[in-house]
């Protein structure tokens, strides 16, 4: 078995990722992470094509970090991650994210589980058909794959899923509501992005094609959250918060 941390990986946010004010948007740090994750897979020969082969995928549950220093502009950055521990159907993983000068930009976790893509369900069993590392226990912040809160939310838009949104797995890519959290602030919370420091997105039910959604926002002294409701099942899809 290789030892995950040994590998390391040049990353480079895109253009588009970048907003008018030159501050990585949000939902960046989650396409930065997939491109890591996606490489890395790759390289530890566990990746869609693997998986597939079982008639599973891999879905992400959560994704947290905490914001040592804004991005600004089109840096390259220099990325490690590792299967962390197993509990249950959840499966976390690390990342740590580094500059040119080895300083650290963000780290964090994420929580994915397997589907079994014929009966839409979480795979439970404790082996799986193929073959994983061991995981090794080093954690990069404290979190967790599941989120509450007694805020208050109000509605402020509502959307519908189109085809663009729809991925290889027949439903809304994730990527996406980090898209629609970013497109619920307003002008000065845009403008205060680089005040972040900490991000969380939890993905709690899926969002297939022609679904309606409303979004809704809460907000206390430290924390955004943005939260898309499906309006035919009333079903909280996705839960995004913004710490500062």
């Amino acid at each position: 078995m290789q030892n995950e941390k040994e590998f390391i990986y040049e990353i480079k946010p895109d253009v588009s990722e970048i907003n008018e004010n030159n501050c990585l948007k949000p939902y960046a740090y989650q396409s930065l992470f997939g491109e890591l994750v996606e490489r890395h897979l790759n390289k530890m020969y566990l990746n869609v094509d693997i998986t597939m082969k079982y008639n599973l995928a891999w879905v992400l549950i959560s994704l947290s970090l905490e914001l040592m220093k804004p991005v600004i502009g089109c840096k390259s950055m220099f990325a490690q991650t590792w299967y962390s521990q197993r509990k249950g159907p959840f499966f976390r993983r690390e990342f740590v994210f580094r500059d040119e000068h080895s300083d650290l930009v963000f780290h964090g976790s994420s929580f994915s589980v397997l589907m079994d893509l014929e009966n839409r369900t979480i795979y439970r069993k404790k082996e799986t058909p193929f073959e994983l590392n061991q995981a090794i226990e080093e954690f990069t912040i404290e979190a967790a794959p599941t989120f509450k809160t007694d805020l208050t939310f109000t509605k402020i838009d509502e959307r519908k899923v189109y085809n663009s949104f729809i991925d290889c797995l027949g439903h809304v890519n994730n990527t996406r509501y980090g898209e629609f959290a970013y497109d619920a602030l307003d002008e000065e919370e845009k403008n205060n992005l680089d005040k972040i420091k900490r991000y969380d997105m939890f993905f709690l039910s899926e969002l297939r094609n022609n679904d309606t959604f409303s979004v809704l926002k809460a907000k206390d002294d430290k924390n955004i959250v943005i939260r898309g409701i499906n309006n035919d099942t009333e079903n909280i899809s996705f839960d995004i918060i913004m710490k500062v």
